[in-house]
């Protein structure tokens, strides 16, 4: 579900049909960058969680350590928004669930196969993932410095660091409005999204609705090269 609403985000963002709209042109590259780091992120985590080929029980102890990482994270939250201390915390809002993922974990097969010290970081909440992002990739059919090149022009723009502000050569971009850099940066942008949302839907209909494959039309199934890859 994310993935399709940060798709029709970027596409709403990219789409410049101003004449009919009669309102100034507005161009922002950076903003189609953030959402395509946004979706590339969530490609991972769902190939990560439901398409990557593995045991059902390491499936089952990625999802514990998913979930307690996220019952960690509105611990951390909650405290920040209230003035209640972390313990008061943990006992009035998520006690119960994260002594059900704790209990989990104890009769998780896989999870107690983990070195002691993996195990020990795992339960700490601070890692909601077993493996890097450029392993992620890599398991998915992607190229890691590929990848890596991607993550990291994406990553200076939806951080505001230097390398979204900076030119190293003279090329107008940044401002709002339509240049060559603003509709190649765009483009770039859209082909990457284009990408992980192709992989998305693919592993959607191999593993998840085998059986939609059927009900698809000639022209949806091209649009993904279904054919060929299913």
């Amino acid at each position: 579900t994310k993935i399709c609403v940060i798709s029709l985000s970027l596409q709403k963002l990219t789409t410049q049909d101003i004449p009919k709209k009669h309102i100034a042109e507005h161009w922002d590259y950076a903003s189609s960058f953030s959402l395509a780091r946004n979706l590339m992120e969530c490609f991972h985590t769902l190939f990560y969680l439901c398409f990557d080929d593995i045991l059902e029980e390491e499936r089952i102890t990625r999802k514990n350590i998913f979930n307690l990482h996220d019952i960690k994270a509105r611990e951390q939250l909650f405290t920040l928004m209230t003035a209640l201390s972390d313990e008061e915390v943990k006992q009035n809002n998520h006690s119960e669930c994260l002594e059900y993922i704790m209990e989990e974990l104890k009769c998780d097969t896989h999870f107690q196969t983990l070195e002691p010290s993996d195990k020990k970081q795992y339960i700490s909440g601070k890692k909601a993932f077993m493996m890097s992002r450029e392993d992620i990739e890599i398991r998915s059919g992607g190229d890691k410095d590929t990848f890596k090149m991607w993550y990291k022009l994406l990553s200076a723009n939806t951080h505001s660091y230097p390398l979204g502000f900076f030119h190293m050569i003279w090329g107008t971009r940044g401002t709002g409005v339509r240049s060559a850099t603003e509709e190649q940066y765009t483009a770039m942008a859209l082909n990457i999204s284009e990408y992980y949302l192709i992989q998305s839907v693919r592993g959607m209909v191999k593993i998840i609705y085998p059986d939609i494959l059927d009900k698809l039309s000639p022209r949806e199934k091209k649009l993904v090269d279904l054919n060929n890859q299913i």
